[in-house]
């Protein structure tokens, strides 16, 4: 069945299922927008890799045939970063390999460190440990990036509209031991060994469409789905981040590869882009890359990079194959190390640069000669650059506050095959799946939040098993949040935004109301205190209770109450006074914080002795309170 009747047939079914959104969507101009920008960026040919790099054309194992260590691969992005330091940032990613190792990337935008909203162009390179050609490429890509953007303003230009996210090797276990597989796996290592001896092929990891074992054994599809600490790595990249673009870097083809990875699974809704920009990645090598095609066609796997990315994010994502289209260079051949590696300088370096040495075989020279291998990379990442391939969320907030974007939904495997005979499946397994990024307010207080399209495409892998795509979109939204810099959120809208469409909010937004308090201290008091009449010759303890009410606005305040007059602490009956003291003179209350009428209960006590002389008349005292404050 031809393409185009297999998009017909797909089409149908949808309608036919009542779905009103277009199965496939139609044609965009972002990849023309692209094509022209690539095109005006006037790259200057390469003769040499972007690092410099030169090996002899014969270069043996003693130098690992011309190509990096792991240790040097690790100490040379230090290097960069050192040397640019507000262009790269080195990082470490949270999981180290099944073995233990590090794994390090890089980000590289101008003024790296401030995460102001731009799009993500991700890169990652031997996901396949022995794909040597595959790590050196997309390191040199690095390189080529920095010194290219110091040499061409337009270059340096797209630095400022996007960020680049670069794992030069993923399989850092395969890469040291120079194997296809990590050193994980469904059994245990072998005994004096950290490597499972089959390991897992991690291309064949990922949790959509993981299971169903097409492409891949029991053992190499690993543990469960996302099951390798690396390529859960590889997931929080494009999950915390807006990545636009997703390129993997495999070799030993010449070939753009894009999703879906089965083909009864159908091909992706966005496939008008999706394929036009990855037939203008093939023609920017000046058509030295003419296999363009979906996965599955050129052999159908499961639980592949670029269709998980694709169906989590609905950001572009490809797999280019380098290194191939020559005998000569095929990995298999026996002029390379030990059938792995393509001879550095010839293949490696001329399908980068499109330079080939005079000296090199005709095949070489055919497929590599002025078909720079760089400039399909220059090609999608010029695309990230362009708004149209995605979506804007812009507007205004307080300067310094942190805008956040988060989506939650599943994803599902396969029908997962069990390794039992006779055959047994089980359901499709859910994967939640969170989505979350960040940026900060600049100083304008005007944001642009470059995102992907909160619209998502159905994907095939469901709960109810495979269903043939494509099959239009799931009308999603973000949850977008604005939070003060002490992390207090106050604001948090839904934002649903197409692609190549652009929301505008204004968020945060506070506005001032209130008044003012003056400083107040109010005291008003009750009804004078009376002990009544005391009694002569009987000793007794009289009770005389009144009530202060109370205002204050101060942080703290104190009640007393003294007396100021003759005899002081005595009640006083003309010359004569009482024997014993007045009770509940000093401090009745003390407050900590503002207080308005309060009535506050005052008591004095007065003992008279059965011996005390009293004098006929009134026994009687003006007191004074007061209500003070030392921080009004």
């Amino acid at each position: 069945m031809s393409l185009r009747n297999k998009l017909m047939t797909a089409a149908a079914v949808t309608a036919i299922a009542g779905c009103a959104m277009p199965a496939v969507a139609s044609a965009e101009p972002n990849v023309e927008a692209a094509v022209t920008a690539f095109r005006d960026l006037g790259l200057a040919p390469l003769t040499t890799m972007p690092s410099g790099r030169v090996v002899s054309n014969t270069v043996g194992a003693a130098d690992n045939f011309g190509y990096r260590t792991y240790d040097q691969i690790n100490q040379e992005l230090a290097n960069l970063a050192s040397a640019n330091p507000t262009l790269v940032t080195l990082k470490t990613l949270p999981r180290k390999s099944v073995e233990g190792r590090d794994v390090k990337y890089i980000e590289l935008a101008n003024n790296v460190s401030a995460y102001d909203g731009r799009p993500v162009y991700f890169m990652m390179g031997s996901i396949h440990g022995d794909e040597w050609a595959a790590g050196e490429h997309t390191l040199e890509f690095i390189y080529d990036v920095i010194n290219t953007s110091k040499t061409n303003p337009k270059v340096k230009a797209l630095l400022d509209k996007v960020r680049l996210i670069v794992i030069p090797v993923v399989n850092v276990d395969g890469w040291v031991r120079n194997r296809r597989a990590n050193c994980g796996g469904i059994t245990a290592p072998p005994a004096g060994s950290t490597c499972v001896t089959t390991g897992v092929d991690m291309n064949r990891n990922y949790p959509f469409g993981w299971g169903s074992n097409i492409g891949v054994t029991f053992a190499a599809r690993g543990l469960g789905p996302g099951s390798e600490p690396e390529v859960q790595n590889t997931m929080d990249i494009v999950k915390n981040n807006q990545v636009v673009a997703l390129l993997t870097n495999h070799n030993n083809s010449h070939a753009f590869f894009y999703p879906g990875l089965e083909v009864a699974a159908g091909l992706p809704a966005d496939l008008d882009s999706i394929r036009g920009l990855s037939v203008a990645m093939a023609a920017a090598t000046n058509n030295g890359y003419t296999n363009v095609r979906d996965s599955a066609h050129d052999y159908e796997t499961s639980g592949e990079t670029i269709d998980w990315s694709y169906y989590a994010t609905r950001g572009f994502a490809v797999t280019p194959e380098t290194v191939g289209g020559s005998s000569t260079c095929n990995r298999a051949s026996a002029t390379n190390k030990a059938g792995k590696a393509p001879n550095y300088v010839n293949c490696t370096t001329g399908d980068y640069t499109g330079f080939v040495p005079a000296d090199a075989a005709a095949d070489i020279k055919t497929a590599y000669s002025g078909h720079a291998m760089r400039d399909a990379f220059y090609q999608s990442l010029v695309y990230s650059t362009i708004s149209a391939g995605h979506s804007v969320i812009n507007g205004t907030a307080p300067a310094g506050y942190t805008l956040k974007v988060t989506k939650d939904f599943n994803l599902y495997t396969a029908t997962i095959r069990n390794n039992t005979t006779p055959v047994t499946f089980n359901q499709p397994q859910a994967i939640p799946t969170h989505l979350e990024s960040w940026m900060q307010v600049p100083a304008s207080g005007k944001f642009e939040f470059h995102v992907n399209p909160s619209v998502r495409p159905v994907p095939p892998y469901r709960a109810e098993g495979m269903v043939p795509g494509p099959s239009g979109y799931y009308q999603e939204s973000w949850t977008l949040t604005c939070s003060k810099p002490d992390g207090t959120v106050v604001d948090s809208k839904t934002v649903l935004v197409d692609k190549g469409q652009t929301a505008n909010l204004s968020l945060c937004t506070e506005g001032n109301v209130g008044g003012t308090v003056p400083a107040t201290l109010a005291l008003s008091l009750g009804t004078p205190a009376t002990f009544g009449a005391f009694t002569p010759g009987v000793e007794r303890e009289y009770t005389a209770t009144t009530d202060a009410t109370v205002i204050s606005t101060a942080g703290d305040a104190t009640l007393t109450v003294a007396d100021t007059g003759a005899n002081p602490g005595y009640l006083v009956n003309g010359t004569f006074a009482l024997p014993k003291p007045l009770q509940g003179l000093g401090v009745v209350k003390t407050w900590t914080a503002p207080t308005s009428n309060e009535k506050v209960p005052v008591t004095f006590k007065q003992l008279i002795g059965a011996n005390d002389a009293l004098r006929t008349g009134t026994y009687s005292k003006t007191l004074t309170f007061t209500l003070s404050t030392t921080n009004p």
